[in-house]
């Protein structure tokens, strides 16, 4: 008859295994805290993005204001209604107009005009981010401006 062979011991003790378990569960359990976490973050981030962006169009709007002032209301008016320069706070010319249109004036100017280079980069005094300051308070005067079918003429003297 033949012998039996001798079990060899386990080659993990129990001890080892139930270790080796318990921390798999809390793997698992920080893991689906993770994903739950991030399931969380998308859920507000759209509501956090839309108050970032509020913020920062108020502060681009007041600081734009002051600058507009400054620079631009010599020739476009201290509220925007014409002077030497357009009318900038004209319906047609806000509708017509894309910020980065608006930019691109504003930095560079316009040849055989009046209206000088603002943007450092060519030779002005504001930097880009003080154009886009200026952009903001000018698209926000969007929803309040008149109708001027002359805005290109500006404002008569007198």
């Amino acid at each position: 008859m033949p012998r039996d062979a001798p079990t060899p011991p386990p080659f993990e003790p129990v001890a080892l295994q139930r270790s080796l378990e318990r921390y798999m569960v809390w793997g698992l359990v920080f893991m689906l805290a993770l994903v739950a976490g991030f399931v969380a973050y998308r859920v507000r981030e759209p509501g956090l993005r839309k108050e970032a962006l509020r913020s920062q169009t108020a502060s681009y709007t007041a600081v734009g204001r002051t600058l507009y002032r400054a620079s631009c209301a010599e020739c476009h008016g201290k509220r925007a209604e014409g002077g030497s320069g357009p009318t900038l706070n004209a319906k047609e010319f806000l509708k017509a107009t894309t910020d980065a249109q608006m930019q691109l004036l504003i930095s560079g100017g316009v040849s055989g005009s009046d209206m000088p280079a603002w943007n450092l980069d060519y030779g002005g005094t504001m930097t880009d981010e003080q154009v886009r300051q200026i952009v903001t308070f000018l698209r926000g005067l969007e929803p309040n401006a008149p109708s001027v079918p002359g805005w290109r003429k500006g404002k008569a003297p007198g």
